[in-house]
């Protein structure tokens, strides 16, 4: 099973991982970092690779950011030089995508889940009044 990783600031991840389980009920192999302020970045960072290294199993970490080129989607890249785990980045981390992360992780490799949750967190975006528009057609 793919470990996977939310990196994020404050809690929004510990908050999008209980939403989560709401949604699907409990869930194994998933961790919460949030860079609260004041934080050492460097504790941070060493914590980041800890995580990743716990998570594997051989199958590799799924690590989502919330925002590209902020501290904890730099920490995750800071990680990749320490480490020799498998794991890939997505920044944007939305509902959806963590989702279908969570449920599809056992049915595919880390490459392929990467770009399948790159690709539900787009589809997932959409305005409320043009999709009821679609149904009154």
């Amino acid at each position: 099973m793919i470990g996977i990783l939310l990196l994020t600031h404050e809690d929004f991840g510990k908050a999008m991982l209980k939403s989560a389980e709401l949604v699907l009920g409990t869930v194994d192999r998933v961790k919460t970092l949030g860079l609260h302020r004041g934080d050492d970045i460097e504790k941070f960072c060493d914590s980041v690779k800890n995580e990743i290294e716990l998570l594997n199993q051989n199958d590799g970490v799924l690590v989502f950011t919330d925002l590209f080129g902020a501290s904890p989607y730099n920490a995750a890249a800071i990680a990749s030089s320490k480490i020799k785990v498998p794991y890939k980045c997505i920044t944007g981390l939305n509902f959806p995508m963590l989702l279908e992360a969570l449920t599809m992780r056992n049915n595919y490799k880390l490459s392929a889940l990467t770009k399948f949750c790159i690709e539900s967190g787009k589809t997932g975006i959409k305005e409320l009044f043009n999709e009821l528009s679609k149904i009154d057609k």
